[in-house]
């Protein structure tokens, strides 16, 4: 018989030289269901048995997507950290967009430019030097150029990085609440882009906590030493690294303003006007620290998107070369990848969520690969040590203007995930379009299936709504892509989230977000009867491996929200 193991080896051995397909998979996965059963999981998701411990403990959680993953609440990933049972959100790190319901960079100068998809130079840095581009989807890249036109606006300021007024209400009536408290301690690390030309990168800037000084950043010559490159960056400083984005070397306070907006400020030392550098703001980290300033563990969540970006651009390792080109390189993403690392021994899981796109089976699979793979590069190169994907296919939408042939890609694209997940033990893989029937939440298409789930009562942390009063049924937004709003994404990331309490705590029968003795006690008086809610292993008898999954699950699960707690919600 062949192993599980020899299985893997297979199918790596094929993905490696990229001949990758259908039958191979298909055979594999057949080997892996008979051989570890556990892998074959419902028909709306393959593998999840272990994301609901993962995201409850210490985990890195890095968005990797199309305008699906970029940081506003009103997209499934950062909705789930809405509407997940999230103890503890201690990390948030990202780009430096003007607009974003997580942090913002805001300008007190001018000219700026914005480098992302949106702008009608899209990805086009040094913007005074042509032909230059930078397409890592760090949402909103920003870049000025201290020429004589450049104009402080009689103010030192230069950029202020801020939490978004409305994404910290929304954050503070989710499920978690606030990301900040008044006795907490935070840090907060700048991320920027040196141009290709050292000399022209701007010099020293001052760092202000809110409106306290708590000291300034050298930019060329003091900046964060990188683990890719065989440095430890506890240890020392280094020069900057032109073409890739770098980190200030010292962690900033960010203590003066916890309740409100986090702000930090960047100041000129000194006019800059005339001088001809560049400054160019790429992002932030704030995390909580303890007392020794050692970073506190839980979720640390990250966000790789902008825009209409595909499956083609996060698996190429090829350097964007115009305007619009949404490529990028495993280099490009290694320098990210490190400078925004706080501990390399933090389990990493890479959540995959983009459009479908019109691809058939075998070109979903090898583009699903090849991201996969890429990140994995990277990883390795920084010295990550745990490192898991999920891939999360999208629910029906408008693709073609023909529904089934529509639904015939997406099929695709969610066999090559399932497919991936059953034989990789390290990937595990969710599909909104089998969990929702099929479903087209587009006008008030969606309003039978919504009722007959039970939205009518929707409840997740401060919130109670009637998910089909508020949106007539239509969930997406005027592009007919996105979800509507904060509250349609809350919908989507917790069904997710349901889907990951299905297949991670099935021992919790007495359904309470706990295993234990209630669970051991409702099992032993259930054994021996066949089809009932006590058989947790799904298998038709309650019997003694339906207790072993109570041992294996004891503690502290996913707990349930309404309406999921509802007998017909269940019930798919």
């Amino acid at each position: 018989m062949v192993s599980f193991e020899d299985c893997l080896d297979l199918v790596r051995s094929y993905a490696t030289m990229g001949v990758m397909k259908h039958h191979i998979v298909l055979f594999a996965a057949i080997v892996a269901c008979f051989i570890q059963p556990s892998f074959c999981d419902s028909g709306h998701s393959v593998g999840l048995e272990r994301m609901a411990t993962l995201l409850r403990s210490d985990v890195r959680v890095i968005a990797m997507g199309d305008s699906y993953s970029s940081p506003f609440f009103a997209r499934v990933p950062m909705a789930g950290l809405r509407s997940w049972p999230i103890e503890k959100i201690t990390a948030i790190s990202g780009g430096a967009p003007q607009s974003s319901h997580n942090f913002v960079c805001t300008s007190q100068c001018s000219p700026v430019a914005q480098i992302r998809a949106e702008d009608p130079l899209g990805y086009t840095v040094e913007r005074y030097s042509p032909d230059t581009f930078f397409t890592l989807p760090v949402l909103g890249l920003q870049e000025i150029y201290t020429s004589d036109d450049f104009d402080d606006e009689g103010d030192n300021s230069l950029f202020t990085f801020k939490r978004s007024i409305s994404g910290k209400k929304y954050l503070a009536n989710g499920v978690h609440g606030p990301f900040t408290q008044d006795e907490d301690t935070l840090r907060f690390r700048f991320l920027y882009r040196c141009p290709t030309d050292i000399t022209k990168q701007l010099h020293e800037v001052n760092v202000f906590d809110n409106n306290q000084k708590v000291g300034s950043m050298q930019l060329r010559d003091s900046v964060r030493p990188l683990w890719h490159l065989g440095e430890n960056p506890h240890i020392g400083t280094r020069q900057a690294v032109p073409n890739q984005l770098n980190a200030s070397s010292i962690d900033f306070p960010a203590n003066n303003d916890l309740t409100n907006q986090l702000s930090m400020r960047l100041e000129q030392t000194s006019p800059l006007v005339g001088t001809n550098q560049y400054l160019e703001p790429a992002g932030y980290v704030y995390y909580h620290t303890d007392e020794k300033g050692n970073r506190k563990k839980g979720l640390y969540y990250s966000s790789i998107a902008d825009g209409s970006w595909s499956y083609s651009g996060f698996g190429c390792d090829t350097e964007g070369i115009d305007v619009f080109d949404k490529r990028f390189s495993l280099e490009q993403f290694t320098y990210w990848l490190d400078i925004t690392t706080l501990d390399r021994s933090q389990p990493v899981l890479f959540f995959w969520f983009l459009a479908p796109e019109q691809m058939s089976y075998e070109t979903s699979l090898q583009r699903m690969i090849n991201m996969m793979n890429q990140a994995e590069e990277a990883t390795e190169l920084v010295g990550l040590t745990s490192v898991e994907h999920l891939i999360l296919v999208g629910s029906m939408f408008n693709l073609t203007g023909d529904a089934d042939v529509t639904k015939n890609y997406i099929r695709q694209q969610q066999e090559a995930a399932f497919d991936l997940a059953s034989v990789l033990p390290n990937v595990a893989a969710a599909s909104f379009f089998a969990a929702t029937d099929e479903v087209m939440f587009g006008g008030q298409s969606g309003i039978p299936w919504l009722t007959y789930k039970g939205f009518e009562t929707f409840e997740f942390g401060s919130n109670t709504l009637n998910l089909i009063d508020e949106t007539g049924g239509d969930l997406f937004d005027q592009w007919g892509i996105h979800p509507a709003s904060p509250n349609a994404a809350a919908f989507f990331a917790t069904l997710l989230g349901e889907m990951i309490r299905d297949a991670g705590c099935p021992a919790d029968v007495v359904e309470d977000g706990f295993i234990n003795t209630s669970d051991l006690l409702a099992i032993i008086a259930h054994l021996g009867e066949e089809y009932v809610h006590e058989d947790a292993n799904n298998d038709g008898i309650v019997d003694i491996s339906d207790l072993l999954l109570v041992i294996d699950g004891w503690g502290d699960c996913w707990p349930l929200q309404a309406p999921y707690n509802t007998p017909t919600f269940r019930s798919y």
